[in-house]
């Protein structure tokens, strides 16, 4: 048997792996909350598993947001008309603030602990939110933070629920895109839209100035990317 670990005493778990019959299987024993008096951490094999899991959203989410600023770029060219590429753009918006209110439960888990699971899994999610906060240097009043933005995965279908049972009358829109957003107190509903002047997607009735979030999801990417060739490990950068 190999066991892979950091030296000395292993508090947070550790990676066993048995051969039999030229197959490795491998099991994977992980105690994410720390005993008392002990600083939280994870092992570098834990950490190989955030970082990959992460990955896979903020590669998406860039991958939007490329191909949203070709669509506005070509609006703004006058390449082709403002209602033209409506659906597409607000797909490739939508899928960004998807996969960044994926990014922001790393850092802000919306509930901590297991039921029925012990006192090893007491703060196993907050402990962990803490932790990549640290690491990725997630400040007060990052976009990040926005609790709109985690809600417009973890509640929307709740959400959609809530905003049909009122009364829905007026004009209505399933998708559009508009210079500013319209302010004059008519009366009109919208599914989804984008408003090219300031940047700002809107889903039913949150508005999320996607520039600052772009701007936040290049920075943990970039740091994702530099952890992924540095071995896999979590460090924070002097």
């Amino acid at each position: 048997m190999l066991s892979i670990g950091g030296p000395g005493k292993r508090s947070s778990g550790w990676i066993s792996l048995y051969q039999k019959n030229n197959i490795y299987l491998i099991f994977d024993w992980i105690r994410m909350g720390s005993p008392a008096g002990e600083e939280y951490s994870l092992s570098t094999p834990q950490q190989a598993f955030y970082i990959q899991s992460m990955l896979f959203n903020t590669n998406s989410a860039l991958q939007s947001c490329s191909q949203a600023s070709r669509i506005i770029r070509g609006i703004s060219d006058g390449a082709f008309g403002l209602q033209d590429k409506k659906d597409v753009l607000l797909d490739v918006l939508h899928n960004m603030i998807n996969h960044c209110g994926a990014i922001s439960r790393y850092f802000y888990p919306s509930i901590d602990g297991v039921k029925g699971k012990g006192e090893q899994y007491k703060g196993i999610h907050k402990n962990r939110g803490a932790f990549l906060r640290d690491i990725f240097e997630i400040d007060e009043g990052s976009p990040l933070e926005n609790r709109g933005l985690r809600n417009a995965i973890e509640h929307f279908d709740e959400r959609l629920d809530i905003y049909l049972a009122g009364e829905i009358f007026g004009c209505i829109f399933p998708s559009l895109i508009l210079g500013e957003p319209d302010d004059s107190g008519v009366s009109h509903h919208i599914f989804r839209a984008y408003y090219l002047k300031e940047g700002i997607f809107q889903i039913l009735d949150e508005r999320f100035h996607v520039q600052p979030i772009a701007d936040e999801l290049l920075r943990v990417h970039e740091l994702l990317v530099h952890f992924d060739q540095d071995g896999g490990i979590l460090r924070k950068r002097s």
